[in-house]
């Protein structure tokens, strides 16, 4: 699926593949990375209930007595929703950007949200489409869904021993319109945002939460009559938070909870640690993240004291192990920060081996190291089927380390005409990609370093046989 994005913020146009296994977004500072990544975040994690969408009473009956459950697809309705998803986001920016609602329409008065298919050749892409879902209910699976390709028939398959009253409702009202949702941003399952912000949030989002519940505590306790003094105290300590922001707060709040759950890729948390932190991330009976390192176990620091490439990595290490998915699709803002270049290196591996698990990665940055890794992986999709496990090892790889070109989307944010960003897609060869105002800038750099050293090392010698010849 291809989002068509115009005018939001700085970025005039920009068309994304959401079919990518990696989108890589780089280019200089304030080029609008971050307006399209909220963006495509909103899309693929915001619940829009339909509840016209129900089942009916003998459907329901069918789902729990016969396990087993067809029901008709219908496209035109399929594509109704679609339309309506995108236009959802597109008057909810407000609420995604953290804006009033005045702000948001004077900020971006023309944005659009668009798909790069019209209506015809859409619903015949859906039509030829297979799907493939499983459906939750309070983290059990309830349901399993198919659609073959080439067919309008949605088969539901009941995967839950028991059901009570509560799920029955919740099967009739919300079951149709869950699988919408799930089959409306296939291929992605859900969801995450590691933001460059991360390492306050993770760290200090009791402080954050406990001023909010003092603020609403405050609110409570005044007199419905001091009303003026009420709105002029809200309007004076808050303001709304992005959607990315609240969604991390929340998750960070939940951490206790979360504990108790196994994530599908925890063992690639447990090679994090063994390979980058040399060290072992837990939790409190509180809920607080804490760190231990290899060569000191014993001395357990809480993540705010602990070092800052810890507290970058740490929220990655945690939704690794306790609730990543298969289909998932995490966004990471700028991973290289508090990072050695030795330690991007690694960390481009781990994001490789999580695409080959089956987690989608949406990543902004403006690290050369991490852009090479790529490169690097891409080259090895060839290059490991010739040369032998030894040399491979010697390089640090493994033949199951490797990044096919067609997995992954690059793209250019760079300025244009009338100070606009039109985003331009980066061609991905067999030998990776190139981004040219990074490399414009090191070849700049260079260059000046050449000229010092030369001048350094030879002027003063020329300049004295100069003066000796005159």
């Amino acid at each position: 699926m291809r989002l068509l994005i115009k005018n939001i913020g700085p970025v005039r146009t920009a068309e994304i593949d959401l079919n990518k296994k990696i989108s890589v977004f780089c280019g200089p500072n304030n080029t609008g990375k971050t307006y399209i990544s909220y963006v495509l975040y909103a899309f693929t994690r915001l619940i829009i209930s339909h509840p016209e969408d129900k089942l009916t009473e003998e459907q329901v009956q069918d789902f729990i007595n016969k396990k087993y459950l067809e029901i008709p697809f219908d496209v035109d309705r399929f594509y109704e929703l679609m339309q309506e998803r995108l236009n959802n986001i597109a008057n909810d920016l407000a609420t995604i950007f953290g804006l009033s609602e005045a702000m948001g329409k004077k900020l971006f008065p023309n944005f659009v949200l668009e798909l790069n298919l019209d209506k015809d050749s859409y619903k015949s892409h859906v039509k030829k489409s297979q799907y493939d879902l499983n459906i939750f209910f309070q983290n059990k699976l309830l349901a399993e869904v198919k659609k073959n390709a080439n067919t309008n028939v949605l088969v539901i398959k009941n995967k839950m021993s028991q059901i009570g009253v509560d799920e029955r409702k919740s099967i009739q009202d919300g079951l149709l319109s869950q699988i919408y949702f799930k089959m409306l941003i296939s291929p992605v399952y859900t969801s995450h945002f590691f933001l460059v912000e991360r390492n306050c949030l993770y760290s200090y989002y009791k402080d954050i939460l406990i001023n909010r519940n003092q603020l609403f505590d405050f609110l409570h306790n005044m007199e419905d009559t001091n009303r003026t003094k009420t709105l002029n105290y809200v309007l004076q300590n808050t303001s709304k938070f992005p959607l990315v922001i609240s969604h991390t707060l929340d998750n960070a709040s939940m951490m206790s909870r979360l504990s108790n759950e196994t994530g599908t890729y925890s063992s690639l948390a447990d090679e994090i640690e063994r390979t980058i932190l040399n060290g072992k991330v837990s939790l409190t009976e509180d809920g607080d993240l804490r760190f231990a390192s290899k060569q000191a176990p014993d001395k357990i620091v809480p993540i705010p004291l602990s070092a800052s490439m810890t507290k970058s990595i740490s929220g990655l290490v945690f939704y690794l192990r306790h609730f990543s998915a298969e289909g998932d699709m995490l966004f990471i803002d700028e991973p290289e920060i508090n990072c050695h270049p030795d330690t991007q290196i690694l960390l481009t591996r781990i994001f490789a081996k999580m695409v080959r698990a089956g987690i989608r990665l949406v990543i902004s940055t403006h690290s050369d190291y991490i852009i090479r890794e790529f490169n690097n992986l891409i080259m090895l999709s060839n290059a490991s089927k010739k040369m032998g496990t030894r040399l491979l090892k010697e390089m640090g790889y493994s033949k199951d380390l490797f990044l096919n070109p067609d997995e992954l989307g690059a793209y250019l944010f760079t300025y244009g005409e009338n100070n606009n960003v039109d985003v331009q897609s980066i061609e991905v060869t067999d030998s990776g990609f190139e981004v040219s105002t990074i490399d414009d800038t090191i070849s700049k750099l260079n260059e000046i370093s050449e000229t010092l050293y030369y001048e350094l090392r030879y002027g003063k010698e020329k300049k004295t046989k100069q003066k000796g010849d005159a």
